[in-house]
């Protein structure tokens, strides 16, 4: 009977254990960032002009009053200062960059979502420019 038990103990144990994950070596998706579509961001230049690109080219392209120039301006140099800060890290590590730069971006989002509203926002995400035209886009330094 004990014999039954231990044998029965022991597949049970290997049961466990065979469902259990391991790390992945280094070199693959760490904490679920995939390289596989990393596209580099942008030279930012001079966080100013940017700024004021950006929020012209949002008030235009999504209608919004001129009054919310001060807020989307306020949220977007904060957010490209701290996004200037770790830029080096696109080139040498971009797994690193994209462990900070996502949760910079998912900030920044909230704040226009709140500043711009729902619907707004909603418009704003379908501007998101494409690896082609980047360069051209201010816009794109909000994305990448």
């Amino acid at each position: 009977m004990k014999q039954i038990f231990f044998s029965l103990l022991c597949l049970i144990s290997l049961n466990l254990t065979a469902q259990i994950s391991l790390p992945k070596p280094s070199g693959q998706k760490d904490a679920g960032i995939s390289l596989d579509k990393f596209i580099a961001p942008p030279a930012l230049g001079d966080i100013a002009k940017t700024t004021t690109g950006i929020s012209e080219s949002l008030i235009t392209q999504l209608a919004l009053p001129s009054a919310k120039k001060p807020e989307l301006e306020s949220a977007v140099s904060s957010f490209l200062t701290d996004k200037n800060k770790i830029m080096g890290l696109s080139k040498s590590n971009p797994t690193d960059y994209l462990t900070k730069f996502n949760p910079l971006q998912k900030g920044l989002f909230g704040k226009l979502k709140t500043i711009m509203g729902v619907a707004a926002f909603s418009k704003f995400m379908g501007l998101k420019p494409s690896a082609k035209n980047m360069a051209a886009n201010p816009l794109s330094n909000l994305f990448f």
